[in-house]
């Protein structure tokens, strides 16, 4: 079906993993681990069960997230689609979100944060993600909208990402109308 306009469809946005940022967050991530290590060994003279505990924690947890950067090297699909059809992140969930549905997008550094005029018809379906919002309670939704984009992890900008929502977001008639004025003035 061809564009009202006449206009030919802008083409399908696609991210994925970036291999040089995920590379860059396993070795800083390994890193840490590998200091919080060395507190867990007694390497820095801190008393041997504070040390353990404290560097102890401290491996798993940053030895936890280098490894899943690892894992995310492999991983090749799509996390970030976007065309006329709506809005697809991967790590929200499976359901399309509609471009219409967008009420507001905030930048926020290394993540996109998106908020919809009804976050009820797109709820978060991933675990770890769901996990992440009740952490934050009540702030959550001020903190990382109803939807949230790493842009820090996939090989495309944010400026990129805003850029492909408003290209393929259907205009209203008073936005064609307003565009038309607005080519015909200049």
């Amino acid at each position: 079906m061809p564009e009202p306009d006449g206009q030919a469809a802008p083409e399908a946005f696609v991210a994925r993993y970036s291999l040089t940022k995920l590379i860059a967050w396993a070795a800083l991530s390994g890193g840490m681990a590998a200091l919080c290590l060395a507190f867990a060994t007694g390497s820095f003279g801190i008393p041997g069960l504070i040390g353990l505990a404290l560097g102890g924690s401290g491996t798993l947890f940053f030895g936890t997230i280098g490894a899943v950067h690892i894992v995310r090297l492999f991983d090749r699909r799509p996390q970030v689609i976007i065309d006329k059809r709506g809005v697809y992140v991967r790590s929200h969930g499976e359901k399309r979100i509609g471009l219409r549905s967008i009420k507001g997008l905030h930048r926020d550094a290394g993540r996109l944060s998106v908020t919809f005029y009804k976050p009820s018809k797109y709820p978060i379906e991933r675990w770890h993600r769901r996990l992440i919002y009740r952490i934050n309670g009540s702030a959550a939704r001020g903190f990382f909208g109803d939807m949230w984009i790493w842009t820090n992890q996939i090989d495309r900008s944010q400026t990129a990402l805003i850029d492909a929502i408003l290209a393929h977001r259907p205009q209203t008639d008073f936005e064609r109308e307003l565009a038309e004025i607005i080519a015909a003035n200049r």
